[in-house]
């Protein structure tokens, strides 16, 4: 089934979501991960600061252009995949099933060895 499927694509969705409003205030959030790191971030001087952040926005945003297209992709073959378990079988393909559903009974049968 498409769930799996359908859960990346929501997830891919909103972290692409995230990655864009990293990329719109960078300052913030690159003072948040320097936190995080535990980096005290005191003799960087203002044009290193601007060089970090505008080279954290330009990855942020190249982030969220291919999330975003993970998960417009995650989503169309979740669709297909609906539309494709919920259509009508032709007849080959119930009779394939039919047949392949015969073998595996035979296959669960257990055997007896007669000599």
């Amino acid at each position: 089934m498409p769930i799996g499927l359908a859960i990346a694509s929501i997830l891919a969705l909103f972290i692409s979501f995230w990655a864009l409003n990293i990329a719109r205030d960078p300052r913030v959030w690159r003072l948040w991960w320097m936190d995080l790191l535990g980096v005290l971030d005191v003799d960087s001087d203002r044009e290193q600061r601007r060089v970090q952040e505008s080279q954290m926005s330009f990855i942020c945003f190249a982030l969220f252009v291919l999330l975003l297209a993970t998960s417009l992709s995650g989503a169309f073959w979740t669709v297909d995949l609906i539309r494709e378990y919920k259509r009508d079988k032709t007849r080959f393909e119930r009779e394939m099933d039919r047949s392949n559903r015969e073998i595996e009974k035979v296959k669960s049968q257990p055997q007896s060895i007669k000599r």
